[in-house]
């Protein structure tokens, strides 16, 4: 059922998605991309530890809201935001049966990308009581006391604990902030302090400093902080850690143990356990159990495969009772069958099939839970499960207006590189009535240390809705299947990383599944560097590239951008590309300029930090010298990613166009008439 009838204050807000559902019972073929580009209009929904009240983020007239609904008529009960243009409600969380706290973004006119600010808010169920109670504007800090300010609240927090037997009391780490031009950013050389906050007042109490800057702190079953972890200037994880009651620090030594980089996630109800996740001898990251009096770790899982992604916490949120891999959909391994939460999550799994589920809340008795299921093909439903009745009631839906019917299904897909190494990837078709070679967009992801799960993804469903398939690789260096892999990516820019999207693709036309004569490929981030280097190393492989956001001089990422401004972003990237900067010139695209065929296109943000727009522009520059054409879209209001509805259509507006211009039926129409 779906209950956004239910809502008659909110009709008005819903009538954009009516249009939607009704325009996408017609017919699959050129959905609007207003379809896919609409950011969620629902998310995170909570249930009060009573079962009395659900809580969700609504997106009302493009702002984010807070709104309390009655558990049993699901008639709203109050529904609250900041004031303020460009501010919405970030996240949120349950203090007790009558009380939240949220954090607060914040965007701008000149830069929509959406950035929590650091403030914290508090507020009653019935909408009373509803102050800041953290941040820059808290009514904690004196007036006309600029230093007080920039002493105390200049910063960002992090919420350690919740503190469920204390109503009144949240545990959270305050990060002091830098001025860096026209943005605040995280102060990484200072140690970060624990308050004890008053979630009704706002008054704080200082608990201990962390061990070093920019830590992050674990608590044991106390609300004791008892773990700090932090990175140094070379990038090396460093754990500390101190005994109950103690304000000193040590190095938390992990003597005998074959793991590496291991991460402290939560202690076990007794407090005499912790469970780690850590790489094994350089690995896959598996889960395990160190006991603190003897000294002893106790492997609760590992997979060779891939490293564990998830985990699925009891209902106290302490112990670990399951874990998620996703070597391609996601998987999950029951630790503590017996556990109530364990079972819950197993049965749940089975009876959502073709899914991927999150419980993203739970009464306290365990009586009643939310849950989300999404898959490839559906953004996400949220239900309300009654573990009594075993019944499980439709909630909300994040894109009610998308219609898993008319959208396309991903396949998981396995190719072996030119040098044996087999590498997960995914393919997602269009929905086409015959069998045919298909047109294909390779779409490398960013980062380039990170990974594309399976899931829905509106960019992906785009291209397939207007006929395109579209490969995600999950090439070496990418995340998720150890520390081995990840490091074979490390100084290989432009060689086996950019090999390994070669190999795909030609492995797809072997398989006749795609025309040789229509592929493109398309990136945002290191994507975009590697959609444009693509057609440096394989000039007759792609008929077009469009590089988004992209990096396009190595070199140059020694001296632009926010990654070089302090040490451990330098050791990164020596770490990661190197510092020959002659052969970083030869795996650069603007340095090869007159090996591209390819038509091009590209895009940037005229306020991205992480690449700045130099990078573009130094390989626009290239290209004008020898003469040849491209395309060009510049957003003077965006940075290191699309964040306005309306700047997203524009620019898919104009890499729709030029798809079809290159590999759609246009070329084929242009091909035909030659």
């Amino acid at each position: 059922m779906n209950t956004f009838n239910k809502f008659p204050m909110f009709a008005a807000f819903f009538c954009l998605l009516i249009l939607f559902c009704s325009s996408s019972l017609i017919s699959a073929s050129e959905l609007p991309i207003e379809y896919f580009a609409e950011p969620s209009k629902s998310r995170d929904v909570k249930i009060s530890p009573d079962g009395k009240h659900l809580a969700v983020i609504l997106n009302k007239n493009g702002k984010d809201v807070l709104a309390i609904l009655d558990r049993n008529t699901r008639k709203p009960l109050s529904a609250f935001g900041v004031k303020g243009s460009g501010r919405g409600v970030g996240y949120f969380d349950w203090v007790s049966d009558s009380r939240l706290i949220y954090a607060v973004t914040e965007s701008y006119s000149w830069d929509k990308a959406i950035r929590l600010n650091g403030e914290l808010f508090g507020v009653n169920i019935d909408g009373s009581q509803h102050k800041i109670i953290f941040g820059y504007r808290s009514e904690d800090v004196k007036p006309g006391s600029r230093l007080n300010q920039d002493k105390a609240e200049y910063g960002s927090h992090e919420i350690i604990d919740m503190l469920k037997e204390d109503e009144k009391h949240i545990l959270i780490s305050f990060f002091p902030w830098r001025e860096m031009g026209l943005y605040y950013a995280h102060d990484s050389r200072v140690i970060p302090t624990v308050y004890r906050l008053n979630v009704y007042s706002g008054k704080k109490r200082k608990v201990i400093s962390l061990a070093k800057p920019g830590a992050e702190g674990i608590t044991d079953n106390n609300g004791e902080v008892r773990f700090s972890i932090s990175v140094d200037d070379d990038n090396h994880q460093v754990v500390s850690y101190r005994e109950p009651g103690s304000d000193s620090w040590k190095n938390f030594s992990l003597k005998n143990f074959e793991g590496t980089n291991a991460t402290p996630v939560s202690f076990s109800e007794d407090n005499k356990s912790v469970y780690f996740s850590a790489n094994v001898k350089g690995g896959t990251r598996g889960l395990y159990l160190f006991h603190l009096e003897t000294k002893q770790f106790e492997k609760l899982f590992h997979s060779e495969a891939a490293d564990v992604s998830q985990y699925v916490m009891d209902f106290a949120g302490r112990r670990v009772v399951a874990v998620g891999t996703d070597l391609d959909v996601p998987e999950y391994h029951y630790i503590d069958k017996k556990d109530k939460k364990s079972k819950l999550h197993k049965m749940l799994k089975k009876a959502f099939a073709g899914n991927d589920i999150v419980i993203t809340s739970a009464t306290d008795d365990g009586s009643a839970l939310i849950v989300l299921a999404y898959a490839d093909n559906s953004p996400g439903d949220y239900f309300l499960f009654d573990t009594k009745s075993m019944g499980a009631d439709h909630v909300l839906g994040t894109r009610d207006w998308i219609d898993p019917a008319l959208m396309a299904t991903t396949e998981p897909m396995k190719f072996e590189m030119r040098d044996g190494l087999v590498i997960q990837g995914f393919l997602t078709k269009p929905q086409v009535a015959k069998k045919q070679k298909l047109p294909l967009v390779v779409l490398p992801h960013g980062g380039p240390h990170s990974r594309d799960f399976w899931g829905f993804d509106w960019e992906v469903q785009l291209l397939a809705n207007r006929g395109y398939a579209v490969l995600q690789l999950n090439f070496r260096g990418s995340t998720g299947y150890g520390q081995k892999f990840e490091e074979m990516g490390h100084k290989n820019w432009g060689t086996s990383m950019q090999d390994d999207i070669t190999d795909a693709t030609l492995a797809l036309i072997k398989q006749g599944i795609v025309d040789l004569e229509k592929i493109c490929i398309f990136g945002h981030s290191y994507g975009g560097y590697a959609a444009v280097m693509g057609t440096v190393k394989e000039p007759d492989l792609f008929q077009c590239a469009v590089g988004s956001v992209g990096v396009y001089d190595l070199p140059m990422m020694y001296t632009e951008g926010d990654i070089p401004g302090n040490k451990s972003g330098l050791a990164y990237l020596n770490k990661t590309l190197g510092s020959d900067m002659d052969e970083l010139k030869r795996r650069s695209p603007v340095y090869n300029v007159g090996k591209i065929k390819a038509d091009l296109l590209l895009i940037h943000g005229l306020q991205d930090k992480r690449v700045p727009i130099e990078q573009a522009a130094s390989l626009k520059n290239a290209l004008d010298k020898i003469g040849k054409k491209y395309e060009w879209l510049e957003l003077r209001n965006e940075g290191h990613g699309y964040y306005d509805v309306k700047n997203r259509v524009r620019i898919f507006k104009k890499i729709l166009a030029f798809l079809d211009k290159n590999i759609g039926d246009s070329s084929a129409r242009q091909s035909a008439s030659k």
